[in-house]
């Protein structure tokens, strides 16, 4: 996608056994099972033309998922209330192709900026990877191989493995086979090329309740292949408007405290550089799978007013400080105007290299603008 404040108190919560907050109206244990609605199409290009990826080295960004041309370009357009572009500070997109692993097109549209980085989707749920689960060692490698080269040639800069199934944390034999795509994934080509990692969690796994095993070695796989791991936090409206900051600070950053607090070192690294909490991006009529707001039963303003509220909370709690990621961003999904409020708040929260009491206040310096029902 998932922050310290100065002259705040800082929020450490402490993991607990207690169940989190029920949602109401929640987004679905895995949005990724039906695949999202895709801008791309199938492009088929000639062999690998020695395209090497950009290496991710900020330590500031914010990741998307599921993006469509005309909000890519919005985001690009530094002058007409973009995203900042600025040291230090990088836009990862994710997204998942509909029939090709990876798309020039989108990757081509992406590059436009040279803070921008295009990663494709390694979807589990494909019908290309069917029987990963049971798979041997050389079919999960070839599995990620093709992926790896076929996004190579196709100007990625990365993957994103798509996505930690809602069992992980009760299922080592899983979390064994997640982790050897995640090294295959991330191993160098013939040519030395490597390709770094987006990983994201379903709900369920983005809860300490859901681990029953340390799970060392999956951590180590995600902290040695990834730049990111991102925790799916699709919630209603609703959830994000009646829960207090406290309530929702645990539940977004509990496991991430339960990896700072194991002393290993790459849960530690996963933890301080990488955790990295998603909202929901999704404005439209009805119920969804990636739940939102319901634009039959709210107004834009108070959507844009609890992604005001849930951006400080992510900002102000340890761990959150650098990091912040939304999806699906696609028009297909979701209302364009909440683009503007997205961007608003990158640049509101996310240009400050330090915190500061220039940016306790929400946007603006109005409270109201973080208040919502």
């Amino acid at each position: 996608m998932s922050k310290l404040i100065a002259l705040a108190p800082l929020v450490l919560l402490a993991c607990t056994g207690d169940a989190p907050p029920v949602d109401p109206d929640p987004g679905a244990a895995d949005p990724g099972e039906t695949a999202p609605p895709d801008d791309f199409g199938s492009d088929v290009l000639p062999p690998d033309d020695g395209y090497v990826p950009k290496p991710v080295s900020a330590t500031r960004f914010g990741v998307f998922y599921q993006i469509s041309p005309d909000v890519l370009a919005q985001y690009q357009d530094e002058t007409g209330g973009g995203l900042p572009h600025v040291a230090n500070h990088a836009w990862i997109i994710t997204h998942s192709n509909a029939s090709v692993f990876a798309s020039r097109a989108l990757a081509d549209l992406v590059h436009a900026r040279d803070d921008f980085y295009y990663f494709p989707a390694f979807d589990v749920w494909k019908p290309s990877h069917a029987g990963w689960t049971t798979a041997d060692d050389a079919t999960l490698a070839q599995m990620a191989h093709d992926f790896r080269d076929y996004a190579i040639a196709h100007h990625a800069d990365g993957f994103a493995f798509n996505e930690v199934p809602s069992d992980a944390g009760s299922n080592a034999a899983l979390r064994v086979r997640i982790a050897k795509l995640l090294r295959g994934l991330h191993e160098p080509d013939a040519q030395g090329r490597v390709l770094p990692g987006v990983v994201y969690f379903t709900e369920k796994p983005s809860l300490v309740a859901s681990w029953d095993d340390p799970a060392s070695d999956f951590f180590a796989a995600i902290d040695e292949t990834s730049v990111a791991l991102v925790v799916e936090h699709y919630h209603s409206n609703g959830y994000m408007c009646s829960r207090s900051d406290s309530e929702l600070a645990s539940h977004y950053f509990g496991l991430r405290d339960w990896l700072d607090a194991s002393g290993e070192p790459a849960k530690v690294s996963i933890a301080n550089s990488k955790y990295t909490v998603l909202h929901s991006a999704r404005f439209s009529d009805g119920a969804s799978g990636w739940a939102g707001g319901d634009a039959s039963r709210i107004t834009l303003a108070d959507y844009q007013r609890a992604l005001s509220r849930v951006a400080k909370i992510t900002r102000e709690t340890q761990g959150g400080l650098n990091r912040l990621s939304f999806a699906p961003l696609t028009t297909s999904l979701t209302d364009a105007g909440v683009q503007p409020r997205i961007t608003e708040l990158y640049r509101w929260h996310y240009l400050h290299t330090a915190p500061q009491a220039t940016e306790l206040p929400c946007i603006a310096g109005a409270a109201g603008n973080c208040t919502c029902q």
